[in-house]
């Protein structure tokens, strides 16, 4: 976007957020009567289902900034750390942009708009990739879910390739699990992950955090699905299943990430997944959608890494 004064530059975001509000998202659903009423609150958007609420701030990058059960957030907020916090959107292979992430994605301000009972945010371009990410979300008093859907518009006159990608902070000392797809894990976070009956396990250990090296995992997953469960509250997330063959360079359909933990702050954990690994040409866009529960787990099922009853009960939601 070189050469571009701000008048202009301010005339093109205008110009293509009209374009993308006019835009079929994704694919045309009739108008779901079920669908909460989101509310403003201070510049926030909130949408309630029963005691579950979804915060969204379209100032921070549209990212989620909480998301409550009975009052209490699960996700992190940036008092543990003001850069990485809530539930954000990149673009994958992170190798493309090493870090800090795209501005103008992950934290810049996106232009709001509600369509029926649905929040839609429209990101300004990112300058590297070329590419405008817009997001709709909409909460379902019948399922008691919150979808979010993504659209990735290609700006820039030339062909890209890239992947969608979630990434949600939860707090520590929680475990998360999956099914476990075709190919190997990796990451410096082995030691605190075990596989029992197909489902694959990491289980938050302070003391073995990696001295050095990446605090991480890359792992192919299988059936759609990830949770997070802290306590007696799980996240589940459910998406379209990708193959190893299908998935961004050097990444992982699923990611999970271990913050440093210092003398002042207790960290974070970074649950997320991509999809596809695309060409985009100009002028295109593609699609990609998770549907986020929350829930308390019942009475009698525990928290620990390879319970059956747990997996049972997360395939039955997700049904």
């Amino acid at each position: 976007m070189t050469g571009i004064n701000l008048s202009g530059a301010r005339h093109i975001q205008i110009f293509l957020v009209v374009c993308l509000l006019l835009m079929p998202f994704c694919e045309i659903r009739a108008q779901d009567e079920s669908n909460a009423i989101p509310e403003k609150i201070n510049g926030r958007y909130r949408i309630s289902v029963g005691n579950k609420v979804m915060e969204i701030d379209p100032a921070r990058g549209a990212r989620i900034t909480s998301f409550l059960i009975d009052g209490v957030n699960f996700l992190t907020d940036s008092t543990i750390n003001d850069f990485n916090w809530g539930s954000t959107f990149w673009l994958s292979p992170q190798s493309d942009w090493h870090w800090p992430p795209s501005a103008a994605i992950d934290n810049r301000p996106y232009a709001v708009a509600l369509t029926g009972n649905v929040i839609k945010l429209i990101s300004s371009i990112d300058p590297l990739s070329g590419c405008v990410v817009s997001k709709e979300i909409s909460g379902n008093i019948g399922s008691g879910s919150f979808l979010i859907k993504y659209r990735v518009t290609n700006f820039s006159g030339k062909t890209t390739k890239l992947a969608p990608w979630e990434v949600t902070r939860v707090k520590t000392n929680g475990l998360a699990f999956f099914p476990v797809g075709k190919n190997k894990a990796r990451g410096g976070l082995l030691a605190s992950t075990s596989v029992h009956d197909g489902i694959f396990w990491y289980l938050y250990q302070k003391e073995k955090l990696p001295v050095k090296g990446d605090r991480q995992i890359y792992a192919d997953g299988a059936e759609g699905w990830l949770a997070q469960v802290n306590k007696d509250v799980v996240l589940i997330k459910k998406f379209r299943d990708v193959s190893p063959e299908m998935t961004a360079p050097k990444e992982g359909e699923v990611e999970l990430f271990a913050s440093e933990v210092t003398k002042t702050n207790q960290g974070y954990v970074e649950i997320e997944h991509q999809g596809p690994y695309l060409e985009l040409l100009p002028g295109k866009s593609f699609c990609w959608e998770t549907t986020w529960l929350l829930a308390r787990l019942p009475a009698g099922i525990k928290p620990i890494p390879g319970n059956s009853a747990l997996v049972k009960w997360v395939r039955q939601a997700v049904q």
